[in-house]
């Protein structure tokens, strides 16, 4: 069946000396995006239907992005949409 939702985690821990991050994780959607960015996931746990329910893997510095949440104000969102639009009529 897989981990509790209360049991589930996703761990990474960069070496700054190997400039590599090691990855851990027992949440599916973290598993299944692991395995789309690096060949070398070692799945360690799976269920009775072959379904991963733990993995871990070694990453490079680059493949790990750490991006700050963007909050916009609703002036900033008009404007924004504004040139979105104008850089589609200029398209067409």
């Amino acid at each position: 069946m897989g981990y509790p939702r209360s049991e589930q985690e996703t761990v990474l821990v960069f070496e700054a000396e190997s400039g590599m991050w090691n990855a851990y994780s027992t949440i599916p959607k973290h598993i299944r995006r692991l395995q789309k960015i690096t060949e070398n996931v070692e799945i360690m746990e799976t269920d009775e239907n072959g379904n991963p329910q733990a993995a871990r893997c070694v990453l490079d510095e680059k493949q790990v992005r750490m991006v700050a949440k963007r909050e916009m104000s609703e002036e900033q969102r008009e404007a924004a949409s504004e040139r979105l639009k104008k850089m589609i009529v200029k398209k067409i």
